[in-house]
């Protein structure tokens, strides 16, 4: 009876002891998937700002101008990545704060090059592209970009020195399109700009563009167009195939100075031919005309001076002996 007491006893601490490994086990576990949580939290969080200052660093060194960016997105089991608000600032002495603007873009990366030298993307999508081109004192702000673009390429004495952020990602884009592009002309620092000027008065040209197409960026050509590019370089290849679908789209309305210069600007960059280059859709440019907005607020005026007349007449004949208001 004594060893039966024992063993119950027994029992009941054996018990108790379990109860008590198995709470610190599962314990264990929450902590141990805590501590997983946080460690993706802190890998996701890093990546994705490790992508935002690449990109924002490599387009700062391609143009020349502060670019920034709002949010990047990395997909590390997806393969998806996003980013929104890229912003590209005019060179200084310029009237817009922005050159470029862009809204939203998203790529799929193909897994089986992840960890090598060049990662291939099948898609990279753009969407809502704004930029302002202005020409001020003989400066225009997209030759200052266009030339900070050509310098990046290499070439010549003029070239870039070597990017000090050292080796970057290299990329192909197998299909890069950009959709819902405006471009937007400043024409009041032309010769001729200003108001009874030679341009009719012109002040803005509005230049849509539906979609763009690119096939193979980085993947052919040569030199670094046949080995990948760059975040910034692939940034300055945008930005020229926004400018070239501007003059392919805006050649009829765009003054012959500007179209000129414009073309001269995008001479000696990359043959965007051999990237299957296309500009599609877009509703006519439309060409706003500073005599007309004038005139339209003198008319304006005009009316509001005569209401006003004709208030301070009626309130004088209520003074005057005989007249009523």
């Amino acid at each position: 009876m004594q060893a039966f007491v024992h063993f119950r006893i027994l029992a009941k601490g054996l018990a108790a002891t379990m109860k008590t490994l198995v709470k610190l086990l599962i314990g264990l576990m929450a902590g141990l998937v805590l501590l997983v949580i946080a460690a993706i939290v802190i890998v996701v969080v890093s990546v994705n700002g490790i992508a935002r200052k690449g990109i924002e660093k490599g387009g700062t060194y391609a143009l020349g101008v502060p670019t920034t960016l709002d949010s990047a997105s990395v997909g590390l089991l997806s393969g998806k990545f996003s980013m929104k608000g890229l912003e590209i600032a005019n060179p200084q002495g310029f009237t817009d704060p922005h050159f470029f603007t862009l809204g939203e873009g998203a790529v799929q990366i193909d897994a089986q090059s992840f960890g090598k030298d060049v990662i291939e993307l099948p898609l990279l999508s753009l969407d809502t592209i704004t930029a302002n081109l202005e020409k001020k004192g003989g400066q225009s702000n997209y030759k200052i970009i266009l030339d900070n673009v050509k310098k990046l390429g290499g070439s010549g004495g003029d070239s870039k020195p070597a990017d000090p952020s050292g080796d970057e990602q290299r990329l192909v884009v197998r299909e890069l399109v950009i959709r819902n592009v405006n471009v937007k002309l400043d024409l009041l620092g032309l010769p001729g700009g200003a108001p009874g000027g030679q341009l009719q008065k012109l002040t803005a040209i509005s230049i849509p563009i539906d979609e763009i197409k690119l096939q193979n960026v980085g993947k052919t050509g040569e030199g670094v167009a046949g080995s990948g590019v760059t975040f910034g370089q692939l940034t300055g290849i945008i930005v020229q195939a926004v400018m070239a679908a501007a003059v392919q789209k805006g050649g009829d309305v765009i003054p012959a100075e500007l179209l000129g210069d414009l073309q001269g600007s995008l001479s000696g960059l990359t043959d965007l031919s051999s990237l299957g280059f296309e500009a599609l859709g877009g509703a006519p440019a439309q060409v706003q005309k500073l005599g007309e907005d004038l005139g339209k607020a003198a008319e304006d005026a005009g009316k509001k001076l005569e209401e006003g007349a004709k208030k301070v007449e009626e309130g004088l004949k209520g003074l005057i002996p005989g007249q009523k208001p």
